[in-house]
């Protein structure tokens, strides 16, 4: 209980911690907004560096509740159940063992796995089309598991549940709205989890609360690149900079874990 009471120092000296929080979160909107996909995959590895796994992983799941919110609404009809479902409920098992690891692995431990895991997820994008024709309809429920695990450990699950529903070869407004029902899935799991296991504390709420409005803002930015900028290779920069990221945290974290 005092751990969630804990308030935090915003004085002057923040200054610099918080410039750089915006700073992250409104970039990571950008992305989002210009490819609806990659925040995560920016926000947690940056994010660690400053303020430590759990909270990174924690804020960026609370930041993403408007943008789910915002989505549902258009898709909740048009979502299949049968799709949805089971793997909902293999984020409702596994997202908290994922969270509970976040809690009792070391965190330079954890840092280092976030950055492997974004160096993952990027080649996973980067590869989607030949992992779509590479997996079947019946790898969903493994693809449910590995998701759930990684959610709560890491806040990244987005490119394998995406992936796997991808594969299942359906009509792609259907494929858009699971995917879009079941990130909001994923987002409430994650948040309940993460209450449970006493790792959302007013601290991460204030921090979120001040980075919603830049990843907001950051996707509005996004969207409008994309309708003016389409044409050019983004995708490929954007990996191409989430893997460069990814690869500087790794390094630094390496450093420091020895």
């Amino acid at each position: 209980m005092q751990r969630f009471l804990d308030l935090p120092q915003l004085g002057v000296e923040q200054g610099p911690k918080l410039l750089a929080l915006l700073v992250v979160v409104y970039l990571a909107g950008i992305i989002r907004g210009f490819t609806g996909f990659g925040s995560a995959l920016l926000v947690v590895p940056a994010l660690s560096m400053l303020f430590g796994p759990v909270q990174a992983v924690v804020i960026e799941v609370l930041i993403e509740i408007p943008i789910s919110l915002s989505l549902l609404p258009t898709v909740m009809r048009e979502a299949e159940r049968r799709t949805v479902l089971p793997m909902l409920i293999m984020f409702v098992i596994f997202v908290p063992v994922g969270a509970y690891l976040l809690t009792v692995f070391d965190p330079q431990a954890v840092k280092i796995l976030i950055s492997v895991f974004v160096l993952i997820m990027v080649i996973v994008i980067w590869q989607q089309k030949r992992m779509v024709a590479m997996l079947s309809s019946k790898a969903t429920f493994a693809v449910g598991v590995a998701s759930g695990v990684s959610q709560g450990l890491t806040g990244m699950a987005g490119p394998l549940f995406v992936t796997a529903l991808m594969a299942r070869g359906e009509a792609p407004a259907l494929t858009r709205a699971n995917i879009i029902a079941l990130a909001g899935g994923l987002i409430g799991v994650s948040v309940v989890s993460f209450g449970l296991f006493g790792l959302i504390t007013v601290e991460t709420l204030v921090y979120a609360a001040l980075a919603t409005p830049a990843i907001m803002a950051g996707v509005w930015t996004g969207a409008l690149g994309f309708r003016r900028l389409s044409h050019w290779n983004i995708r490929g920069m954007i990996l191409a900079f989430l893997a460069i990221i990814a690869v500087v945290t790794l390094v630094q974290n390496l450093i420091a874990a020895q």
